[in-house]
C-alpha cells in the first residue's frame, strides 16, 4: 500500500493503546484461512506474508503487509471467516482489536473510519485490477507492471524480488516467469542480479507499459 493507505502514527498509537499486543517470531503462523475469531489486526512492526494454499498444496502469495497495514476487516464488519493464511516473515508486532475495541474506535475516531474506507477501497481496486490483468495481459506485461509499481513505491530501480516471489505474485509457474523476464531483458527494460531485478529506466518502462496495457495508463511518476 501507499503511505496514504496506511495508518498514521497517531492512529497506530491509538490501536496499540486499545488493542491486545501480540508478538510473532519469523516463520510463525498468525492465522489460517477459515479462522472465525473476529478482530482487526494492525501491524506495528515487521512484515506479514499473506496467501493461500491450493488443492495441490502449492502456496499462492497474495501480498506482503508492513507497518501501518491492517487485515481481518471482514471478520468484524460482515462477520465472515478469514480469507487467507498469514505468516510472520520476520519478527512481527501486531495490535489485535477485538470487536468491542473495533466498535469503540469506529464510534469515537473519525480518522479510524477514514482509514478503513480508504484501505478497503484500495484493496478492492487492487483485486479488480489484478483480475482484469490476469484475463487480458500476457505474463511479461503483467511482470513489467509489477516491477514498475515496486520501483515507484520503493523509490529505487533495484527491486529485491526473487523469480519465485514474482511467480507467486502473478500466479504463474517459475518457468513462465523466467520466459517473461527474458522478454523484458531482451527489449532492454530490465536486467537481473542476485536476488533482484533492476529496472534500467523507469520512464522508459512507463512509456512501454502505456503502449501495451490498452486500457488505463500507469501514472505513478511524479
Amino acid at each position: 500500500m501507499s503511505d496514504l493507505q496506511k495508518m498514521s502514527n497517531r492512529l497506530l498509537d491509538l490501536c496499540e493503546a486499545h488493542g491486545e499486543r501480540k508478538i510473532y517470531q519469523a516463520g510463525q503462523q498468525i492465522h489460517q484461512r477459515g479462522d472465525k475469531e473476529p478482530g482487526l489486526k494492525v501491524i506495528q512492526s515487521g512484515i506479514v506474508k499473506v496467501g493461500n494454499y491450493g488443492l495441490d498444496g502449492k502456496y499462492q502469495l497474495a501480498s506482503y503487509l508492513s507497518r501501518g497495514d491492517s487485515f481481518g476487516e471482514v471478520t468484524v464488519i460482515v462477520n465472515k471467516p478469514r480469507t487467507h493464511h498469514s505468516q510472520a516473515l520476520d519478527d512481527v508486532i501486531i495490535s489485535h482489536l477485538c470487536r468491542k475495541k473495533f466498535d469503540y474506535l469506529h464510534q469515537h475516531e473519525p480518522e479510524f473510519n477514514t482509514y478503513l474506507l480508504t484501505s478497503l477501497a484500495a484493496k478492492l481496486n487492487t483485486a479488480l485490477e489484478l483480475m482484469d490483468d490476469h484475463r487480458r495481459l500476457p505474463t511479461h506485461v503483467r511482470l513489467a507492471k509489477l516491477l514498475y509499481k515496486r520501483c515507484h513505491q520503493n523509490g529505487i530501480n533495484s527491486i529485491k524480488l526473487r523469480q519465485q516471489d514474482c511467480a507467486e505474485l502473478l500466479a504463474v509457474t517459475v518457468l513462465s516467469l523466467h520466459k517473461a523476464l527474458h522478454k523484458l531483458t531482451e527489449i532492454g527494460l530490465v536486467s537481473t542480479s542476485y536476488g533482484a531485478i533492476i529496472v534500467l529506466d523507469k520512464i522508459n518502462l512507463e512509456y512501454w507499459l502505456n503502449e501495451h496495457l490498452s486500457l488505463l495508463p500507469v501514472h505513478y511518476s511524479s
